[in-house]
Formats: structure tokens, sequence, C-alpha cells
């Protein structure tokens, strides 16, 4: 029998201190580290590594499986099962990814890293037909400075583009070569070309229902569109004719800064209160209005054909645009005027001149002294007559008498190009 050495009896006791060093390491980091088996792979102590993926033994010095931090393969985001990215191989403390492990540092994913979200406001622009104002933010102001107002263009609402965006901040570029206008608002663009129906939408080809228009130096498009690009609904209020955007962006508008609002008449008042008993009124051109302007004289009245009862003093309507040929606002005109001749010459005085517009607002452009025109008697038959200065003409067709009562009725000739109709009354 072969006697145990000194040799045999070192080597037996550092077997034995192997052993129970192997099974109190094993026992430790089974009891301590939650996050060291991936679901179903084993983790090897020796190499100082954990497993964070799908089931296999980590091999490498200080290296995790399948990454460091790297969100779970199998599925599984619980912070508990292995494959989550705080419990996987960057926890420096368990996985073994430190420095001292012989591994790279993860950074920490934390919120504080993370770019704060951008805050959204909304501005609300509150607009309506035939009106000069817009109410943004619960505040009155002017669409800008060219009297623009919105407008119904074949049961389509229509909206002054470029007054639009910049209430808002926004840009608007033309294209000469192209003719697009391209409109621009935070991170949304709209592409328009006036008379034509195709559009674009942050580059999606659109139709519009109308093709936008050119009035009074004014590009118009269609409100919904507009809504569309800048990411909003329209809300429409038949009773009100209102049109309300409730628009998204990163600053509120401060009503203040934009232009003042155009001066609205008083609540309640009527254009006929606004003259004085006697002077014109609305409701003495119901016959024009209604009857006359677009068939001539009404059947029934005589023509007259002297001249020379026609002198004296009339009431006289100037109605402005009324079918919006032109313009996006109607207006009317109020004034008294006398009509005589002079060496053979017409003479006509204006005076008392009044303003009243669609929207309700007025405007009294009378004057201490009156406007006088000078013209002649109408060719061929001489039953009508014109007179005309500084770039106004009134031609008066025809006159004639009804039921006792004596009228006019012609057109207006004005600077800005919309089509005007007057009509005078005998007082």
């Amino acid at each position: 029998m072969k006697k145990f050495g000194v040799f045999d009896v070192i080597l037996a006791v550092l077997l034995v201190i192997g052993i129970a060093a192997n099974v109190y390491v094993y026992a430790f980091y089974d009891k301590d580290s939650s996050g060291g088996s991936g679901g179903s792979g084993d983790s090897t102590v020796a190499s100082g590594s954990t497993s964070g993926g799908r089931g296999g033994d980590s091999q490498g010095g200080g290296s995790t499986s399948p990454g460091r931090g790297e969100p779970s393969q199998n599925g599984n985001d619980d912070p508990q099962g292995g494959g989550s990215s705080t419990q996987s191989g960057s926890n420096a403390a368990q996985g073994g990814n430190s420095a001292a492990q012989g591994g790279s540092e993860q950074p920490p994913n934390t919120t504080a890293d993370m770019p704060a979200p951008q805050g959204v406001v909304f501005n609300t622009l509150v607009f309506r037909l035939n009106d000069p104002n817009v109410t943004v933010n619960g505040r009155v102001a002017a669409i800008d400075g060219l009297g623009s107002a919105p407008y119904n263009q074949d049961g389509t609402s229509m909206l002054p583009l470029r007054a639009t965006y910049e209430i808002l901040g926004g840009t608007i570029d033309f294209d000469a070569a192209t003719g697009f206008i391209t409109a621009r608002f935070l991170d949304t663009s709209l592409q328009v070309k006036m008379g034509e129906t195709a559009a674009a939408i942050n580059g999606t080809l659109v139709t519009l229902a109308v093709a936008p228009l050119n009035k009074d130096g004014s590009g118009y498009v269609p409100a919904r569109v507009i809504a569309d690009a800048l990411g909003t609904e329209l809300i429409w209020d038949g009773t009100e004719r209102s049109i309300t955007l409730e628009i998204p962006s990163q600053t509120r508008i401060d009503p203040t800064t934009l232009l003042p609002a155009v001066p609205q008449a008083p609540a309640g008042t009527t254009t006929t209160a606004a003259f004085p008993s006697g002077d014109p009124g609305a409701a003495d051109f119901v016959w024009f209005i209604d009857n006359v302007r677009t068939s001539g004289v009404p059947q029934g009245a005589a023509l007259i054909t002297d001249m020379s009862v026609i002198f004296g003093d009339w009431k006289m309507i100037l109605l402005i645009d009324p079918d919006h040929k032109a313009s996006n606002q109607s207006s009317y005109m109020l004034a008294t005027v006398n009509i005589d001749e002079i060496g053979g010459s017409i003479l006509m005085e204006v005076q008392k001149l009044r303003m009243f517009y669609e929207n309700g607002a007025a405007q009294d452009l009378s004057r201490a002294d009156a406007d006088v025109y000078w013209g002649e008697y109408l060719p061929p038959n001489y039953t009508g007559i014109y007179a005309g200065e500084s770039g106004y003409r009134f031609t008066v067709t025809d006159f004639y008498t009804k039921d006792g009562r004596q009228y006019g009725i012609g057109t207006n000739e004005v600077q800005s190009g919309e089509p005007c109709y007057i009509a005078l009354v005998r007082p």
C-alpha cells in the first residue's frame, strides 16, 4: 500500500479548498443576482460575466450576451425577467461590464439625457364672412391693411392666404417661374396656384373645391385647405357666418401687436337710422335694389324725354359690387344730389356722402363743400346724362316717372374698378 507523502497531503488540502470556494461563489451568485439568468441560459461566474440573452454561456472576459443594456430579445421587457435593459449586462454591479471586470461602461439612459418635449399652445382665429376684422385669442384686429375679408365663392368660404399666415407668423413665397405660392408655418407647407384646383399639403397632392382667386390684390383660397395644411379642423357657425380655426403653435399670439380693428357700426343700429329725417336712406331705394338694377326701367313707367324737368334735388345711392364680381365686400353710398344745366353743360353737385359696408361698418365722407361733376347729355336721344371728374363718371341712362314720382338709373365708374350701379329718386 502506497503511503501518502507531504505533497499528496498538500494537494488534497488545496482540492478541498477549491471545491469549497466554488460552492460558496455559486451559492452567492445564485442567491443575490436576480438578473444573472436571461431565461434559459446559465451564468458562468468564472469569467465574471452574466447572460442577458437567449440561453448561451458567456465565454468572454467581461462581456454580455447579446449586448450591454439592450432590450430583451425574447420579448420580455419586465425588469425582473433577465431581458430588460436595466437588469442585463449593462449593470456594472451584477453583470461584469464595469471597468473593474475588464469591460466598458454604458452611460445610463436617464430622463435628464432626453430632450424635453416642445410645448404646444393653440391660437384661436375667428373669421366672419365679409368682415375685414378677425378675432385672435379673444381680441378683434384688422385682417390686414387692405380691407381683405373672407367671402363665399360658390358655396365655399374663402380666406386671404397671406394675411392668415402672417397673423400666425408664417411666411409666403411666390415662384414667378411656376406661378406657385408656398405658405409655410412651422413644419407645415401649402402650395397653391391662382386659378388652379391642384394644390399640395406638405408635399401631398390635393384637389381644391374652388380654385384660388385674386381679389383686390389679395390671393384667396378655400378656408378648409388652410385648416388641413395647419393641422386643425374648421368650425363653421351658420348663424354667425363665422369660421373658427384652433391652430397648434409654439407661441401664443399677442393680438395687441396686430393692426387695429376696422370700426364697426354700433350694435342694434341700422343704416337708415344713421341719417337725419329727410336725408337719403336705404328704404328710399328698395325699388331699385329688388327690381330694377338688372332689368332696367320697370314695366308701366314713362321715360322722361324733356330734360328740363330733371333739374333740382335728388336722393342718390351708389351700389358698389353687390354681386362680389371684383371685390370681397360689397358696399353702398348714400348722398344728396343737385342736377342743373349751365351753358349747355350738366352740373351735378354731390353732398352728404356716406358709405355703408356689408359688415355693418359706416363712414361719413361728407365735406363742407360739394363734390362737383361736369358733363353733358347722352346721345343719340339725349334722354340721359353723364358727369365725371377725377376718375369718377356718373352715367344716368334713363330718367322716368311712375305713380307720380321721378326716378333715374345708371352706372358709376370708379377708380378701383368694381361694378357700381346708381339710382336716383326725387325727394
